[in-house]
């Protein structure tokens, strides 16, 4: 996938997403400024999450946040068309990490346990 987005936008639409959701209708100006369709920003955005969250200078916390911020937007465009990927995948993948299952042990860390290896596979299918 190329990236079109600079680093600093797609930091400035995960802070927004994470504190205030983002809609297909807030996209429209970085679509246009950029040159780019909803569905390659909301991508963009998820790649930058996931790998931030693998590197570690992204916390499960904030990450969760944005995805939950873009889940909208991705329907939404889902209702129209094909769910966006990676987003979507992404997106789910995070949501795994919000609650320990029945079966843990004390101590889990549902983001280690089912985020991270689902995010790691998403990312290498994403490589080739």
């Amino acid at each position: 996938m190329t990236r079109v987005l600079p680093k600093n936008e797609l930091q400035a639409l995960s802070v927004e997403a994470q504190e205030s959701n983002l809609t297909l209708s807030s996209l429209d100006a970085t679509c246009q400024k950029f040159g780019v369709a909803p569905e390659e920003v909301l991508n963009e955005l998820s790649i930058e999450v996931a790998e931030g969250f693998l590197l570690g200078s992204l916390t499960y916390e904030f990450c969760d946040g944005v995805m939950n911020g873009i889940i909208s937007a991705i329907v939404d465009l889902g209702m129209v068309g094909d769910l966006p990927e990676p987003a979507f995948s992404l997106y789910h993948a995070f949501d795994q990490g919000e609650w320990i299952r029945s079966n843990d042990t004390p101590g889990t860390d549902p983001s280690e346990k089912y985020t991270k290896p689902m995010v790691l596979e998403i990312m290498r299918d994403l490589e080739g």
